[in-house]
């Protein structure tokens, strides 16, 4: 469509060019104006120094000017007779030099903002956009079922799909977006997308009254559902005119810089778009987030908020292309440009992809970091908030993502299934990195579990039971035993009928029977000093999650008494 308006608009700006010689100067100013609304009706630029947009309709709408008011004529083949012998003036005009100069002029302006504002001179600068603090790797949470996705982008498109195809009364005249956004909601992972216009006849016969329900897809269970909507959203990326969302926001905030917006739910499950607000040095040159416009769909009303005024519910301000963006200039540009290029001395780069976890309510991005030499391994891993920037790089060496797929596939080379870009966790206190493999037709068929330094050790586990089920008992390979992925219950245990301690592959174990419950203590150096001396007088408080085999593991411990 805006492919079309493109050509319907250099066709009239030619147009106007041949009719510059047949018309009133007022009918040109009304065809001029016309043409400025037109450009900026499609194409909506923001009214700012620092936008590329801008200065692009202001160069195309100066030329055009410059050829209907600012023009000098010039006569040509003044000596040529035609049939009837009369002698043919063709006198055509062109504008004025200083027209073109000015054009040059701004163009000009434009590449020296872009040179002075590139890395080239301002390397420091770029490399401080984003600076992660540096933790340990048993900082990491361990790995949390409610908050590690295993379902990718792909496979909740399949499923978002499979629960539209179930909604005759919709599938007909709506389709999923395409957008899916992972989100932290009520502290489980999800991918949310609303439903779109399949086109613009079904836009027009619906748009009275709007888009009328989103689907959720959990990133760990796979569940999903179609929400509908008691008051209905007008205002999408797939309605045209004055609903459209991108134009509906360049009209309420035309001098604002912001990006593509995400669809979000509140934990109230109320549907928003978060539309990030940027700032430049120079034009268009190192872009930084600002803010971030709420947008309300159903009532068409957006609200600006400052950094420090995004509500927590919020999860995606920063875009996953900027923050990748922002490492890269971290890890390239420490020792200055030149370094960078040529010498390369202590420069890294992100990995060739990127995954999301959930943690503490928040979206966090993962990336793996490797050096510039693009071998198989990485020298860390990075951890960044997708809503607040912090930063988290662990220097834990290990194979990379592309060498783990490629060490998770050959597992299952008979089957031919592909694997899904890994997510690093902390099992045991150990870099293990879990992804998915999926068969021809994009349906998930195992889990895997790679351990992150040495990719050889591949485990593996069939998906026709539920993933909880699945990755607890991938866990439980990895760890020997020593560590469950079920959810933790808090106990108190006032009364302990029976203490043991056995000693099983190397590892200590105590053993309490309080009731009819057996809880199983790994034993740590730093829980040895409690549960070493505990006895059937001892009272504590622990952390536990209920196994197979019907007993509780223990995660953490406390002697009461």
């Amino acid at each position: 469509m805006r492919i079309f308006a493109v050509l319907l608009i250099l066709a009239y700006a030619a147009g106007l060019a041949f009719l510059t010689d047949h018309l009133s100067k007022g009918k040109k100013i009304v065809l001029f104006a016309l043409l400025a609304i037109g450009w900026y009706y499609i194409f909506y630029p923001a009214l700012n120094p620092s936008s590329l947009e801008m200065w692009i309709m202001v160069v195309v709408l100066f030329v055009v000017a410059g050829n209907m008011f600012f023009y000098e004529e010039r006569t040509i083949n003044t000596t040529q007779k035609n049939k009837k012998g009369q002698i043919e003036i063709n006198i055509t005009h062109q504008p004025r030099s200083w027209v073109w100069k000015t054009v040059g002029v701004i163009i000009a302006v434009q590449l020296l903002s872009a040179l002075i504002c590139s890395p080239l001179f301002m390397a420091k600068s770029y490399a401080g956009r984003i600076v992660p603090d540096s933790v340990d790797f048993n900082e990491i949470p361990s790995y949390s079922f409610e908050e590690t996705a295993v379902i990718d982008r792909t496979s909740a498109q399949l499923l978002g799909d499979k629960v539209m195809g179930q909604m005759t009364d919709l599938v007909s005249q709506f389709t999923a977006s395409e957008e899916y956004s992972q989100i932290s909601y009520q502290g489980a992972s999800v991918r949310v997308t609303p439903l779109a216009y399949d086109g613009f006849i079904k836009y027009m016969r619906n748009r009275a009254s709007g888009i009328p329900a989103y689907i959720t897809v959990s990133t760990t269970s796979g569940k999903t559902s179609l929400k509908r909507l008691d008051a209905m959203m007008r205002y999408v990326p797939s309605a045209y005119g004055n609903e459209n969302l991108y134009r509906k926001l360049r009209f309420q905030f035309p001098f604002a810089l912001f990006g593509s917006p995400t669809f979000e739910i509140d934990e109230e499950g109320n549907p928003w778009y978060v539309c990030t607000t940027y700032g430049y040095t120079g034009i268009h040159s190192k872009q930084r987030v600002t803010g971030v416009i709420l947008f309300d769909p159903v009532s068409g009303t957006g609200t600006k908020y400052s950094m420090e005024e995004v509500p927590e519910w919020v999860d995606r301000v920063y875009p996953a292309d900027l923050v990748i963006e922002e490492l890269n200039n971290w890890g390239s540009f420490q020792k200055g440009f030149f370094n960078s290029v040529f010498g390369q001395e202590g420069v890294i780069e992100t990995s060739e992809g990127y995954n999301y976890l959930a943690k503490d309510g928040d979206v966090w991005l993962y990336t793996g970091m490797t050096s510039a030499a693009s071998d198989d391994s990485n020298v860390g891993f990075v951890l960044v908030n997708l809503r607040t920037h912090e930063a988290q790089y662990t220097a834990t060496p290990g194979a990379s993502e592309s060498a783990v797929m490629a060490s998770a596939e050959g597992e299952v080379l008979n089957y031919g299934y592909t694997a899904t870009f890994p997510t690093l966790l902390n099992v045991a206190g150990k870099p293990v990195y879990l992804l998915s493999l999926k068969d021809s037709a994009g349906l998930i068929k195992m889990y895997a579990m790679v351990d992150a330094q040495d990719y050889q050790q591949v485990y593996t586990v069939k998906a026709d039971k539920d993933s909880g089920s699945a990755i607890a008992q991938l866990i439980r390979q990895v760890s020997n035993g020593t560590v469950s992925a079920g959810s933790d219950e808090h106990f108190n245990i006032n009364q302990i009928n029976a203490v043991k301690t056995a000693v099983i592959d190397g590892n200590t174990y105590v053993y309490l029977k309080s009731g009819d419950k057996v809880f199983v203590i790994p034993v740590t150096q730093e829980n040895a000093g409690t549960v070493l001396f505990l006895s059937e007088d001892s009272q504590v408080e622990c952390m536990a999650s209920l196994q197979e085999d019907g007993t509780y593991l223990v995660t953490s411990i406390e002697k009461a008494k």
